[in-house]
């Protein structure tokens, strides 16, 4: 618990001094950056989707045919490939997969529905060349797990092959904000705060009622979805809508595992060169990624 509350202390001390405005968290993500790098063995290749920046990530040795389509967070206004690197790579390793990156466009200078449009181009985009749904989970992290799961059912909306699982890290599913600005994890949660939630949800949401299932995929229907893993810190204000969208997942059948790890913090899988339980929440979801994506013909890139 020691080492714990000194990283809490730290991240608390350290969101003392960012203001809550965009220059402010983009200078900070930008910054970030120079600290992140691949774990020794990977290779990375550069492509383009439909305009869109992506990158290929892969293990020397620790590669099978399953691909991971990786979102990363930063609440739809922040975040890049370059500040995910790190953690994408420890879930392909973990998951004996590669990874598509994405950079999917961002608010506020495009709010939704750029972002769940640019991930379903990417989704096509593996289809097309060839990668069979069978092999590919969808994964993100914050907002990156809310736009995964919004993206899981517009791509059933939309009558495509559904992928095999999806992994949901510390997900923002509601942007409505009204549960997460209500929890009594607020004294707890060193990352985030209803200010700061409802700043980022502004610019995504845009004129648009974030209720709507694409934004808050909370409040869409979840029938015939593939098996879904979320992973979520018990010190967040995100837990309550996390449990209650567990619940409402299981009642329309949906094989959806919720995994609350005491006293973690959001994401908390950043800091697995520092904390166990970073390491072990990487090591589940790559247990989870590898028992639903069946091994076969070498996926195509």
């Amino acid at each position: 618990m020691t080492r714990i509350n000194i990283l809490k202390d730290m991240i608390r001390m350290g969101m003392h001094f960012i203001p809550n405005n965009l220059m402010a968290y983009r200078l900070c993500a930008s910054q970030t950056s120079w600290f992140i790098h691949a774990p020794p063995g990977f290779s990375s290749e550069p492509c383009e989707i439909d305009g869109l920046q992506a990158l290929w990530l892969s293990h020397r040795t620790e590669c099978e045919s399953r691909v991971v389509l990786y979102l990363h967070g930063g609440g739809y206004v922040i975040g890049s490939n370059r500040t995910h690197l790190e953690l994408a790579c420890r879930i392909s390793k973990a998951a004996k997969a590669r990874t598509l990156m994405l950079e999917y466009r961002l608010a506020p200078e495009h709010p939704f529905p750029a972002a769940l449009h640019d991930v379903v181009a990417a989704y096509k985009h593996l289809l097309d060349r060839g990668v069979k749904a069978r092999h590919i989970v969808i994964a993100g992290d914050s907002a990156g797990g809310g736009l995964t799961m919004a993206a899981l059912q517009f791509i059933r909306d939309m009558d495509l092959p559904t992928p095999a699982a999806a992994v949901c890290i510390s997900p923002w599913l509601d942007l409505t904000c009204h549960l997460s600005s209500k929890s009594h994890r607020l004294p707890h949660d060193p990352v985030i705060s209803p200010d700061r939630i409802r700043f980022f949800a502004r610019h995504y949401a845009g004129e648009h009622d974030p209720k709507l299932p694409g934004i808050s995929p909370f409040f869409g229907d979840l029938h015939d979805l593939p098996p879904v893993l979320i992973q979520v810190g018990g010190d967040e204000i995100l837990l309550s809508e996390c449990k209650q969208f567990h619940r409402r997942a299981r009642l329309q059948g949906v094989p959806l595992q919720l995994q609350v790890w005491p006293h973690m913090f959001h994401v908390w899988h950043f800091a697995s060169r520092l904390l166990p339980q970073g390491g072990r929440a990487i090591h589940e979801i790559g247990d989870f990624i590898r028992s639903h994506t069946p091994l076969g013909a070498t996926a195509a890139a």
